[in-house]
């Protein structure tokens, strides 16, 4: 058997065509490119007069308006102070946290004033108990419950209520967990 080989015969590829393509994809990035950049020298310049904007603003808000004694001006900003101040604390769900005191309070134990702390972030419990065993307990209560932390009794004393009634008032500082 005899095997020929022709030499002659070989892959030609079209260099025209494939030039052609990548000069093609060549000017679309080039494009793609100069958009880009026009798209970001833009985006660069709405920035800065954005910027000389809220400049403007904040110079505007910061200085005091024409017209207005400074007394004015003053009392202006502490009611909105105030008023500030109600919002904030109407943003907190009260009837929450007086329900986890009282799911926490055991029998034999009454309160008789909670306050929050704001600056502090705690709540200062005034209450009564028939023994300080009972107050014990419900130290221990508070310090067991994932609702509250920073637990600590802050006072107590033995009080006597009639002839035959003894008791302890006691107060507790705690924080309410979110």
């Amino acid at each position: 058997m005899r095997y020929t080989i022709n030499l002659a015969t070989r892959t030609y590829l079209d260099n025209r065509l494939i030039n052609r393509i990548a000069f093609g994809a060549i000017a679309v990035l080039f494009v793609l490119t100069v958009w880009n950049v026009i798209n970001i020298s833009s985006n660069m310049g709405e920035q800065s007069r954005l910027n000389s904007e809220i400049a403007a603003i904040e110079n505007r808000l910061g200085a005091k308006p024409g017209g207005i004694s400074e007394t004015e001006l003053n009392r202006q900003k502490s009611r909105i102070r105030f008023y500030n101040d109600i919002i904030e604390r109407k943003s907190s769900s009260w009837l929450k946290k007086l329900e986890l005191f009282e799911n926490n309070t055991p029998e034999g134990i009454s309160l008789s004033s909670l306050s929050p702390d704001k600056k502090k972030e705690a709540w200062k419990l005034d209450g009564r108990a028939r023994s300080f065993k009972l107050v014990q307990q419900y130290l221990e209560k508070l310090e067991a419950s994932k609702d509250f932390s920073n637990v600590l009794l802050l006072s107590h004393q033995n009080i006597t209520v009639g002839e035959k009634t003894r008791g302890v008032q006691f107060t507790i500082s705690c924080k309410v967990v979110d």
